[in-house]
């Protein structure tokens, strides 16, 4: 019995030294946006078609005001796809306890597409009461590859 509790001060003292020593993305987000050429209700159909393809839910649509949100989806990603901080030098993207969620937001307004990733992450120790919430910024792959499928699509179209 007297083990068990040494291990479970150790084991806390581990997780609060992950904690302590998370650091935040120093990054911001870049602005994902590109002119497009053709009618902006022909934009809007098109990216909502490739949201639903590549497994986003839409959330909300509005194409008066031309934008569309999706609710966010399990999606794992990369270091090169985002920054969600570190741990002792250690990127928390590249440890198989890190789970991330992706929603995915569309504004296109006067022969102008935006498209803007927002990435949550958590980082679980085994234990929900000891997950670590991971503040995560885009580096813009996800965004431009939505934006390319959009572009594909449409100039074909």
């Amino acid at each position: 019995m007297r083990n068990f509790g040494i291990f479970s001060a150790l084991l806390l003292i581990v997780t609060i030294g992950c904690a302590v020593t998370y650091k935040q993305p120093m990054t911001t987000a870049p602005i994902i946006a590109e002119a497009l050429h053709f009618p902006k209700d022909q934009i809007f159909k098109v990216a909502r078609q490739i949201l639903v393809a590549e497994g986003y839910q839409i959330s909300s649509a509005d194409e008066l005001s031309g934008t569309i949100s999706t609710a966010p989806r399990n999606l794992r990603v990369t270091p090169e796809q985002a920054d969600c901080g570190k741990t002792m030098g250690l990127d928390y993207l590249k440890d198989n306890r890190t789970t991330t969620r992706v929603a995915i937001g569309v504004i296109v307004d006067k022969g102008t597409i935006t498209v803007k990733a927002n990435i949550e992450g958590e980082y679980g120790l085994g234990d929900v009461l000891q997950n670590i919430t991971l503040s995560c910024v885009s580096t813009g792959v996800l965004e431009k590859d939505i934006l390319t499928k959009i572009k594909d699509v449409v100039g074909g179209s």
